[in-house]
C-alpha cells in the first residue's frame, strides 16, 4: 500500500510496483466480464494440453458465469433502485436523483465492486461519475493503514503518433481539496517524467469529506481493497470449460460415424483406381451370414465427465454465493409464489444484504454531497435509504397479509387502489365518476320497486272502508 506521494517522483514507473498486482488483477477480471477467457486463461489452457499430450488448446465455448455473477448481484443490491426519504426535501432529492441517473451511476458500481473488490465514484462540479479503480491509488496512514488520508487519481493521456501516451493525468484528493497535476510521461517504459509546474491547480470543493468515495465489497484486517467475487471462482470455471471441451472435440471427431458391411458394397472407380460406397445402391445379401449395411455406434464414455462437471457447477452455485439464481429458467416454467420465491433466493439476498449494509454510510454520504452541491440542503443524519431485494412483490401475498392483520377490514381506498394500476389521476378522477354515474342509474330503479310494492299492499284503513 502507498503512505506517500513519493511514487510520483520522476522516472517511477507507473502504475507503482507495489500496486502491479492489484492493478493486473483488475484487467484480467475487466477481460473476464468482456467474455474474453480465451486469453486471459491462454496459457493455463496450453499449459493443460502440454501436460496431457493434446493437441488443441483452443477453448471456443466460453461460459461467463463472471459477467452473470456481476449482473445478479448488481440486481439484487440496487436493480430495483433503493427507496429514498428526508426530513427536508425528498421530492426535490428524487428530482435530482432522476436528472443525475443516479441509479444508473450506483448499478454501475455494484457490478464494480463485484468484479474488481471496489468502485469509485467521484463528485465533479454538479455531478457524479464514476471512475475505473484501475486509475485509483490510496494514500494510506502509515500509523493505520486501514485509514485513507488522500486518494489519487492517475492515468496515460495524449498518444503520439505510435500509440504510446506521452502525459499522466494526476488528481490529488483531500478533505475539501482537489489537486491538479500533469507529468510527462514514457508510455514505452511506463516510466513517470517531469512535473509541468504550470499545470497545478487547486481548487476547494466546500465539501466536508473527499470528492471520491469508495464503495466496497468484503474487506479484511490486513488491506484496505475489496475482494472481488470473480477469484473465488475462477479455476472451477475454468475446469468446466475445460471438461466441456474434451467432450465437445470427442464428440465433434465421432459425429459422422463410419459404416460396415461385406466388400460387395463397394464400387470400383476406374478413374482413381479407389473403392468407393457408393449409399445410393442396393446391396445383395447372398445368405445369412453375410454382414449387413451399418454405421459403427461408438459409446464414448463421457458419463464420467459429465459427473464432475455436475459436481463442478454445485460447488460454483454455492462459492459464487448464488445458488438458484444461477439456475434461473430450469424450471420448466413453473409459477411460484413470491415467498416460495424468495426462500429460494436466501443466499444472494443474503449477499446484496451484506454489499448494501457495508456501502450504506457511503451511499448515503454520496447524495448528501451531491444534493449540497446542487443547492439542496439534505441532513446526512434525516436521511433515510430503504434498499429492496430486485425480486418482483406477490400482491395477492400481500393483499392477504394486511387484510389478516386488519381483521377484514378494507387497506386502501378506491383512488389509491385505482392508481396502483398505473393510471394517471385525471383518469382516476374520469374512472371514478363513471362509477359514480352507473351506481347512480341503478338507484331509481330499485326505488320504483319499493314503492310499486308499497302501493300493491293495502294497508289496515283501506280494508276498513272497502268493508
Amino acid at each position: 500500500m502507498l503512505t506517500n506521494l513519493n511514487w510520483l517522483n520522476k522516472d517511477s514507473p507507473y502504475p507503482p510496483l507495489v500496486e502491479k498486482e492489484r492493478i493486473d488483477t483488475y484487467k484480467a477480471n475487466e477481460q473476464l466480464f468482456l467474455t474474453k477467457h480465451s486469453e486471459v486463461w491462454k496459457e493455463a489452457f496450453q499449459e493443460i494440453s502440454r501436460r496431457l499430450k493434446k493437441k488443441n488448446h483452443d477453448v471456443e465455448t466460453i461460459f461467463n458465469y463472471q459477467q452473470l455473477l456481476s449482473k445478479k448481484t448488481a440486481d439484487f443490491v440496487c436493480g430495483e433502485p433503493p427507496t429514498l426519504e428526508t426530513e427536508q426535501d425528498t421530492d426535490g432529492l428524487i428530482k435530482l436523483m432522476e436528472k443525475q441517473r443516479f441509479n444508473t451511476r450506483l448499478y454501475e458500481s455494484i457490478i464494480d465492486v463485484s468484479r474488481y473488490g471496489n468502485a469509485i465514484l467521484k463528485i465533479v462540479g454538479k455531478k457524479v461519475t464514476a471512475v475505473s479503480p484501475l486509475f485509483w491509488f490510496p494514500i494510506v496512514d502509515p500509523s493505520d493503514l486501514k485509514e485513507i488520508i488522500q486518494h489519487v487519481i492517475a492515468y496515460p493521456i495524449t498518444p503520439d503518433d505510435k500509440g504510446n501516451m506521452t502525459e499522466l493525468y494526476v488528481e490529488i484528493h483531500s478533505i475539501g481539496k482537489i489537486e491538479q497535476r500533469m507529468y510527462t510521461y514514457n508510455g514505452e517504459k511506463h516510466e513517470i517524467g517531469e512535473l509541468n509546474e504550470k499545470s497545478v491547480k487547486t481548487e476547494n470543493t466546500g465539501l466536508q469529506d473527499f470528492a471520491v468515495q469508495t464503495l466496497t465489497n468484503i474487506t479484511h484486517s490486513g488491506s484496505i481493497f475489496g475482494i472481488d467475487d470473480y477469484a473465488i471462482i475462477n479455476s472451477i470455471v475454468a475446469k468446466i470449460m475445460w471438461r466441456l471441451h474434451c467432450s465437445d472435440t470427442v464428440l465433434d471427431k465421432h459425429s459422422e460415424p463410419s459404416m460396415s458391411g461385406p466388400a460387395s458394397a463397394l464400387s470400383y472407380d476406374e478413374r482413381t483406381g479407389k473403392y468407393f460406397l457408393d449409399l445410393a445402391n442396393y446391396f445383395q445379401r447372398n445368405n445369412k451370414e453375410d454382414p449387413d449395411m451399418q454405421y459403427i455406434t461408438w459409446d464414448g464414455n463421457l458419463e464420467s465427465s459429465f459427473k464432475e462437471i455436475e459436481k463442478l457447477l454445485d460447488q460454483l452455485y454455492t462459492l459464487s454465493e448464488m445458488g438458484q439464481a444461477f439456475m434461473e429458467g430450469g424450471g420448466g416454467g413453473e409459477a411460484s409464489s413470491g415467498t416460495a420465491l424468495k426462500l429460494r433466493m436466501v443466499s444472494p439476498r443474503i449477499k446484496a444484504g451484506r454489499i448494501a449494509s457495508i456501502n450504506a454510510a457511503t451511499v448515503k454520504q454520496i447524495i448528501s454531497m451531491l444534493a449540497q452541491v446542487n443547492g439542496i440542503a439534505i441532513d446526512y443524519n434525516g436521511l433515510f435509504i430503504t434498499w429492496n431485494d430486485g425480486l418482483p412483490d406477490d400482491e395477492v401475498e400481500e393483499t392477504n397479509r394486511l387484510v389478516t392483520a386488519t381483521g377484514g377490514k378494507a387497506i386502501m381506498s378506491q383512488y389509491s387502489a385505482l392508481k396502483s394500476m398505473g393510471l394517471t389521476d385525471d383518469q382516476v378522477e374520469a374512472e371514478m365518476e363513471q362509477m359514480e354515474e352507473e351506481r347512480a342509474s341503478s338507484m331509481p330503479l330499485q326505488l320504483s320497486t319499493i314503492d310499486s310494492n308499497t302501493l300493491d299492499e293495502p294497508g289496515e284503513g283501506d280494508q276498513d272502508e272497502m268493508d
